[in-house]
Order: structure tokens, then sequence, then C-alpha cells
């Protein structure tokens, strides 16, 4: 089906013509907007594109070139649900209402001071400190998994199918998804975020995290809307934050399956190229890159093997 008739309900319009919440039911336009301006960002979410049901808001732009390229720096394309939503690789996103999926259109010209490999991390990071940054939720246990996935922690519920006799662990709540084209010097990058706002099953959310720690806190945190969401991540990617505060890997003692099972430590990501870097244990002087697309990580047995 063409992509075209898979948009429903596709909204483009003027700061004084916002559709009502009978136009669109399930994404509080007028919220949104309010929740945007309230932000104050320059640039990230400075457009809004919505649709209620899309093939996937990634694809949308890929396949509308033209489109795309008369779009404003800045750009969103939010979507309630994706049909066929999008990881990396071969991997599919899981899109039901109650997550925030979007695609942010960015012009970055390589004059600009960071590099281009790492605006994914800045984005993954945005995420995570747009949530943790707000008053009182800065304890919340949300993190980064590298390259670029959003992990949380998972207090298994009685109806979940893996309940039984489970202690809280990290379970994967988001990730990233960037594709991008070079021209006269500039980038256009297409940052697709997928984030599970409000869905408690089959994993967690970050409103569970939320409800879970007000629970053994005895606070009285808010609940965030997916409206909110994205105003607060838009707007957190243009702060910039340093990657490495939040990240899962700090330090980690991981072994590397394809040299002879070495043990080694992570300490950092490549400023030029976004590898892995870690650094053997039997030969300190000795530190090694890993691409991301050509690695698996194996968090709980701390492995990394090449991805057949």
């Amino acid at each position: 089906m063409p992509e075209s008739r898979l948009h429903s309900m596709l909204v483009l319009c003027a700061n004084d013509a916002l559709p009502d919440e009978h136009e669109t039911p399930r994404f509080d336009m007028r919220a949104a907007i309010k929740y945007m301006r309230e932000t104050r960002a320059h640039t990230a979410g400075s457009w809004l594109m919505y649709a209620d049901t899309t093939r996937s808001t990634q694809t949308f732009l890929e396949r509308n070139a033209r489109l795309a390229s008369h779009l404003p720096d800045g750009t969103v394309h939010v979507a309630t649900m994706q049909l066929n939503g999008r990881g990396r690789g071969r991997n599919a996103w899981i899109s039901p209402v109650g997550c925030l999926q979007f695609t942010m259109l960015i012009r970055h010209t390589q004059r600009k001071q960071a590099p281009v490999v790492m605006l994914q991390y800045i984005m993954s990071l945005a995420i995570v400190e747009a949530v943790t940054s707000l008053p009182g939720y800065d304890a919340l246990p949300l993190r980064l998994k590298w390259p670029n996935d959003l992990y949380a922690l998972h207090v298994p519920v009685s109806d979940s199918d893996d309940s039984s006799g489970s202690a809280p662990a990290f379970a994967k709540i988001g990730g990233i998804l960037v594709n991008s084209s070079c021209a006269r010097g500039e980038f256009t990058l297409l940052f697709g975020c997928g984030i599970n706002v409000a869905n408690r099953l089959p994993t967690t959310s970050i409103n569970s995290v939320i409800r879970d720690y007000n629970d053994t806190h005895a606070t009285r945190l808010a609940t965030i809307p997916v409206e909110r969401m994205l105003a607060l991540a838009t707007a957190k990617f243009e702060e910039l934050y340093p990657y490495y505060r939040r990240w899962l890997h700090s330090d980690q003692i991981v072994t590397l399956a394809d040299r002879d099972y070495e043990r080694a430590q992570v300490v950092g990501i490549s400023a030029t190229d976004g590898q892995l870097q870690v650094r053997s244990l039997q030969s300190p002087r000795t530190v090694y890159s890993l691409q991301p697309d050509g690695n698996s990580f194996d968090m709980l047995r701390g492995l990394i093997s090449r991805k057949l």
C-alpha cells in the first residue's frame, strides 16, 4: 500500500489553527505545543508534523525526500501508532499506544563542533536526561546501553509472563535509529526515536519506573504524558549534555569472544568514529576499537562477539 495511504490524519498547521481533541483524539496537539513553548527550544521540535497511524515516521521522511528537503531544521514527525516501526539492522520496533515514536530532522554542517557520529549518542542521552534532570527525578534508574539503546530497571509484576521468581533487572524501553545523507558539506540527519513512555507490559516503561520509585520512596512524582516527553526530549537534545554521565558500561569488564576470550575493560567511545573502546587487562597498553554494527553485546554475560 502506498505510504501516503497508510497515513491517518497527517496534521501540519499554523499555531492559530490547532486541531482539537476530537480531530486528534490520541495525541493532544494543544498540550504538545504548550509543552514545546515551555521548554523554549529554538530548533529541535520547532516544527511539528503528526499522524495518528503510519507505517513508520522514519520511512515516511526517507521515501518523501523532496518533502524532507523543504522541511525546516528541527522538524519533528510524530505518530501515535506505527504499523512497521524500525530498529537498528533488521530489527522491528513494536509501537502500540503509549509509546512515543518520532523522527526529528536535523541539518548538521561539517563545520559544527560535534562530530556527526556523536549526535546519535547525544540524542539517546537527551531522552534520559530529559527525565532525570527534572526536579526530584534524578535518581530514577534510567540508563544508556552502547551504542544508543535506552534501558530502565524492570520490576516484574504479577500478571507478567516472566514474573515468577524474577528479580529486578534492566530492560530495554527504547532506542535510536539514525539515517544520514550529505551534500555540499551539510548532513541531513533523521533521528528515529522509539520510547516506551506509558506501557507497563511487556517489560516496563518510563511511567512504570516513576510509579515504582514513588512506591519505594514515598514520593509523588508525576507521570509524564507522551506530549510532554516529546517536548522534553527535543529540547534537551539542544543542550548537548555529555554522553558518559548515565552510561551503562562505565569501567565494565567484558570478554572479547573474537580475541580468544580475552578480558578487557570499557574505557569509552571514540570521538572521531563512535566505536566502543576497550583496554586489554592482559596488555594494558592495547586498546581495541569495536564497531556497533559489527558486534553484539551480551550484557548478562559481559560478552562481545562478532555478529553472524
